[in-house]
């Protein structure tokens, strides 16, 4: 089983490392979907103690799963380090996986629930365009409604509680994700707390990559029908030239043909006298 073949880039392929992510792939992307699932539903609903504990075992067996799928490719792997600097997004994960249920809920973690939540919604965009070979047009609308979605429930949930908060509830949390996510800014619902303002940080960077994406997809979607047009014209100038080609030949040949007549009359003329 060889997994040193030279790919075109000239680096070695890993045929057994590729071959295992095709397999989990699926799983991968299910774990992770969970997980981020999981890492919001704390902050949309009020838990009792026992639910928390729930959802907090939950989220641990989750974790392992995906740390323990993680180590399986990192071990499979042939160059450990380059394996490592091509999946960040899942060694980020694997990270806060890790660290999120062994630290203390305080608002020290924001930072971590939030690059947590981030790198979930690029594994999860990440893992549904290799497993769908999807184009740009999807992955960016999955990204940027996960990236709203995601926003919208830590927005609320650090708002909430906040004097003078004007994001009370999740449905206002997710309003002002798309108005700040669209650049529209109505300035109905905003931030008043340091968390708030740096969960809008994050938005404000992720939102305008994904929407640029989906903008440059659909304007080509528009231009479409021109390219088709064009390519038509271009066939029809093919076939008009290929005909003139084709006259052309059978033109020259039917000339050889009645030289060669008049040649062959000649001889035969000048054998009989």
């Amino acid at each position: 089983m060889s997994a040193t073949a030279s790919g075109t880039s000239g680096e070695p392929v890993d045929a057994r490392l590729e071959r295992l992510e095709k397999i989990l792939t699926f799983p991968t992307l299910l774990t992770v979907v969970a997980l981020l699932t999981l890492l919001l539903f704390p902050l949309l609903a009020t838990l009792d103690d026992k639910g928390t504990v729930l959802v907090n075992r939950a989220a641990l067996v989750l974790g392992i799963i995906f740390l323990l799928e993680y180590l399986t490719r990192l071990a499979v792997a042939i160059d450990k380090r380059r394996f490592v600097r091509s999946n960040l997004i899942d060694t980020a994960v694997a990270i806060s996986v890790v660290l999120l249920p062994v630290l203390p809920d305080t608002r020290f973690l924001l930072a971590l629930r939030v690059i947590s939540a981030v790198s979930m919604i690029l594994e999860v965009g990440k893992d549904f365009q290799h497993l769908f070979r999807i184009r740009n047009i999807p992955y960016a609308l999955i990204g940027a409604t996960l990236v709203m979605l995601v926003c919208g429930a830590l927005e609320f949930h650090y708002e909430n509680p906040a004097k003078g908060s004007n994001i009370n509830s999740p449905q206002d949390g997710v309003w002002w994700a798309i108005v700040t996510m669209s650049t529209v800014g109505y300035g109905d619902k905003y931030p008043v707390t340091s968390e708030g303002r740096a969960i809008a940080v994050v938005l404000m960077t992720l939102g305008p990559v994904f929407l640029g994406i989906l903008y440059a997809g659909l304007t080509t979607m528009f231009m479409r029908p021109t390219e088709e047009e064009l390519a038509a014209q271009i066939e029809a100038e093919d076939r008009r030239l290929a005909r003139v080609v084709e006259d052309t030949v059978n033109e020259r040949f039917r000339q050889l043909d009645e030289k060669l007549d008049l040649t062959i009359q000649r001889l035969e003329a000048k054998g009989t006298d």
